[in-house]
């Protein structure tokens, strides 16, 4: 089941694209890694998703009903947009609880069963100023939690956090994912969008430029052998002459993105041994997130 859907979604501020016909599935239980720099349309996607501005044209369906006035299922939604709100001379528990009275709950241990799950405990007493970054988020988090919603919306949900606390969050949106919740997870950052995400969209411009599973990331990611011998000239003549994309590199080193090289390398070492010219160093790379990124954006 897609839990959501929008079909050529499209938004403009003045002269500004910030959504151009964007059309995504996000199918329930899957965590949905959305990526662009800063700037690219998340955010305005994600507040159209939640009823905060509406689209100039196109539609959006949730939990595969149609998102207009009558559209009911708010409390199967949590969501944190941006900077995390709390009210500064409030406690966090007191926060916690204006949320849950919001919200029409009806189970006073929820509050404690976040507080606890999102590790809040030692600063349940303590108002929401004085907390840290993190802190803030973490109950910025908690709020987004509290109800135990079918469908959670993060907008750069790690920032601020600590590295012990990106790893504690990931480690909660899989579980949430895993019990079936659908996660749809904006970011900046890929490397970390990649450790969590099933699938990932990528927007430029407010285009949805591509969409990809993990696995797929993985396949499209350019993979070269880097190998260093003391002759960097004779070494690239020689491996021309065997491998069709082998090219000059810095400091002394030769560069091979050649399918073979790639999948037995000994005998691209074995190659060098045997003319004269042992290689130093022979390493596989593999590219960096960031540069995929960059290099898919830019196409």
């Amino acid at each position: 089941m897609d839990i959501i859907s929008t079909y050529r979604l499209c938004k403009s501020f003045g002269s500004t694209t910030a959504s151009d016909a964007v059309s995504l599935q996000v199918q329930e239980g899957e965590i949905w890694g959305f990526l662009g720099l800063n700037g690219a349309g998340k955010t305005t996607l994600i507040r159209m998703l939640l009823g905060m501005i509406r689209p100039d044209s196109g539609n959006i369906r949730l939990f595969g009903q149609e998102l207009n006035t009558g559209f009911n299922q708010w409390n199967d939604i949590g969501y944190l947009v941006e900077t995390p709100f709390a009210y500064p001379e409030l406690t966090v528990a007191e926060n916690l609880k204006i949320y849950y009275k919001l919200r029409q709950l009806k189970q006073p241990a929820l509050i404690d069963e976040v507080i606890d799950r999102l590790k809040l405990s030692p600063y349940r007493t303590k108002k929401a100023k004085v907390l840290s970054m993190g802190n803030q988020q973490r109950l910025g988090l908690a709020k987004a939690l509290l109800h135990k919603p079918r469908l959670l919306i993060l907008d750069e949900p790690i920032n601020g956090l600590d590295p012990e606390g990106i790893v504690e969050v990931r480690a909660l949106l899989n579980e949430l994912a895993a019990g079936g919740t659908t996660v749809f997870l904006s970011s900046h950052i890929l490397g970390e969008i990649a450790k969590i995400a099933n699938r990932i969209g990528i927007i430029h411009q407010g285009r949805l430029v591509t969409e990809l599973s993990t696995a797929e990331l993985a396949q499209r990611l350019q993979k070269k052998v880097v190998v260093q011998t003391r002759d960097g000239a004779a070494t690239l003549a020689l491996l021309a002459t065997h491998y069709t994309a082998a090219v000059a590199g810095p400091d002394n080193t030769v560069e091979i993105s050649n399918p073979q090289a790639l999948q037995q390398p000994e005998q691209l070492a074995s190659l060098l041994v045997r003319e004269g010219l042992p290689p130093r160093q022979l390493q596989l790379v593999t590219e960096d997130l960031e540069h995929f990124f960059l290099r898919t954006i830019r196409s």
